[in-house]
C-alpha cells in the first residue's frame, strides 16, 4: 500500500507543468546564467585592455611612453578628458603638464591629473594599472638621475622583498568564486525542486478537499506521511544532483572559472561527500516544507510560509565573510551554514572526515527530531482537514 500511495503522489506531481519547470528548467537557466556571470567577472578582472583618454594637444613622446608601458591599452585623444571618462568613452583619462619634458630634464615636479570613475570596475582596474605605470616610470627616472650623479642606486633599497604566493592568483580567485556559487545554487535548487510537491501534497489537498478521503482509507497515517515525504525528498534530491551535474558540464565552457577546480585536492572524495550532504539536506528541507505546508490552508498560504525559509538559506553566505577561515568544526553543526563551510574548506584543503561526519550527524539528528512533530501534526485531523 505504501508503494501504491508513493507512485500515485509521484505521478500527480510530475503531471503538473509547474513542477517540471521548477525541477528542470529553472535550475538549468539559473545555473547557466550565474556560471556565465561569475566567469565574466573573472574574465574582466584579468582583462588588461582598456581605453585611455589624453588631451588633443598631448605631446607625442608622452603618448609613446604610455603605449610602451600599456601595450594592451588604446590611447585616444579628446578635447575634454574628464568629460570623456564621465560619458564612458574612455575608462581613464590622463592630463599632464605640456612642459613635462622640460620639467623632467630640470628635475622639477610634473603635475599629472588622472580621471577615473570609482563606481566602475573597469575604470578602477584601469586606474590601478596607470598608477603602476607612473610608479615604474618614476623609479626608472630616479635610477637614471642617480647614475648621472655617479651614485649607487642600491642605496635607496632598504628591503629586498620577494613575494611568493602559495597559490596561483587567478586560480585562487576562481576557487573563491566557486565557494560562493556552489553552496548558493544547490540549496536554492533543492528547495525550488521540492517546493511544488510540498505545497500540493498537503496544503493543496486541503484546499481541494481530497485529504479527507485519503485519511479515512484503511492505511496507517505514518505510511501516508512517509510516502508523501519520500516524494518531496526525491524531487529535491533530483534537483540537487541535476545542479551538480550541470555545474560540472558548464565548467568546461568557461575560461576562468574552471581554473578554480584545481584547488580541490581530492575531487572524487568531494563529489561523493557532496552527494551524501545533498541527499540529507533534501530530506531535511522536504521535512521543513512538509511541516509548513501542513500548517497552511491553501497553496498560496503555504507559499507565504516557505518563501522566507528559502530566503534564509542565503544568510550563511554573509556570515561566512565574518568567520575565521581556519577549520571550525562547531560550524558544521549548523544547518545551511555547514553547506557553505563544507565547500569553502574543501577548496582550501582543510576539509576533514570529522567535519563531514559532524555535518551528516547534524542533519540526521534534526531530521529525527522533526519527524515526530510532523507525524503528530498529520494525526491532528482538525489541522489536516482545515476545520
Amino acid at each position: 500500500m505504501f508503494k501504491t500511495i508513493f507512485l500515485k503522489e509521484m505521478k500527480d506531481v510530475l503531471r503538473d507543468k509547474r513542477s517540471i519547470t521548477l525541477l528542470v528548467l529553472l535550475p538549468l537557466l539559473m545555473m547557466m546564467a550565474l556560471t556565465i556571470f561569475y566567469d565574466k567577472i573573472l574574465t574582466s578582472h584579468s582583462d588588461k585592455s582598456f581605453q585611455v583618454g589624453v588631451e588633443k594637444a598631448a605631446d607625442r613622446e608622452f603618448i609613446d611612453q604610455l603605449e610602451t608601458y600599456l601595450p594592451d591599452a588604446t590611447i585616444k585623444e579628446y578635447a575634454d578628458v574628464q568629460k570623456a571618462v564621465e560619458e564612458k568613452e574612455a575608462q581613464i583619462g590622463i592630463s599632464i603638464d605640456f612642459a613635462w619634458n622640460e620639467k623632467l630634464k630640470k628635475q622639477e615636479k610634473i603635475p599629472v591629473h588622472i580621471y577615473f570613475d570609482p563606481g566602475s570596475q573597469e575604470s578602477s582596474n584601469a586606474f590601478s594599472l596607470v598608477q603602476t605605470v607612473f610608479s615604474n616610470w618614476q623609479n626608472e627616472t630616479v635610477q637614471l638621475r642617480l647614475k648621472e650623479q655617479q651614485l649607487d642606486p642600491s642605496v635607496l633599497e632598504v628591503f629586498q622583498i620577494k613575494t611568493k604566493t602559495t597559490k596561483d592568483e587567478d586560480d585562487a580567485i576562481a576557487s573563491f568564486m566557486l565557494t560562493i556559487l556552489i553552496p548558493l545554487l544547490i540549496p536554492i535548487a533543492i528547495a525550488n525542486g521540492s517546493y511544488p510537491s510540498a505545497t500540493e501534497l498537503f496544503a493543496g489537498e486541503k484546499e481541494k478537499k481530497t485529504i479527507e478521503a485519503l485519511l479515512i482509507t484503511p492505511v496507517k497515517p505514518i505510511k501516508i506521511l512517509l510516502a508523501k515525504w519520500l516524494t518531496i525528498s526525491l524531487l529535491g534530491i533530483f534537483t540537487g544532483l541535476l545542479c551538480i551535474g550541470l555545474l560540472s558540464l558548464l565548467m568546461n565552457f568557461t575560461t576562468e572559472l574552471k581554473k578554480g577546480l584545481g584547488a580541490l585536492e581530492h575531487p572524487l572524495l568531494f563529489v561523493s561527500m557532496s552527494v551524501v550532504i545533498i541527499v540529507l539536506f533534501s530530506i531535511f528541507m522536504a521535512e521543513v516544507e512538509m511541516i509548513l505546508s501542513m500548517l497552511a490552508k491553501s497553496v498560496k498560504e503555504a507559499g507565504y510560509y516557505i518563501t522566507p525559509v528559502m530566503g534564509l538559506m542565503t544568510l550563511p553566505m554573509l556570515f561566512m565573510f565574518f568567520t575565521n577561515e581556519s577549520l571550525n568544526l562547531a560550524l558544521y553543526s549548523i544547518p545551511f551554514m555547514n553547506l557553505f563551510i563544507f565547500v569553502r574548506d574543501a577548496f582550501t584543503g582543510q576539509l576533514t572526515v570529522a567535519a563531514f561526519l559532524i555535518a551528516v550527524g547534524c542533519y540526521v539528528v534534526i531530521i529525527g527530531l522533526l519527524f515526530p512533530i510532523a507525524l503528530k501534526m498529520f494525526h491532528n485531523h482538525r489541522l489536516m482537514l482545515g476545520k
